[in-house]
């Protein structure tokens, strides 16, 4: 194999990894309305999206 797949292929292990590592533990109890409050949703959220975002901006 070589050996700039074998240094793509180890970086990518390392980075799953580190990844696995930012998930909460599953010990950990939630809390409850911890974060209330901190997030909203716009009124227009469900409002259909203009068609410059399908086709792009011309």
């Amino acid at each position: 194999m070589p050996e700039p797949l074998l240094i793509e292929v180890l970086n990518f292990i390392q980075s799953a990894k580190n990844d696995r590592l930012l998930v909460s533990d599953s010990s950990t109890p939630r809390i409850p309305n911890r974060h209330q409050g901190e997030i909203w949703i716009g009124d227009d959220f469900n409002d259909p999206l203009p068609d410059e975002f399908w086709l792009g901006e011309d």
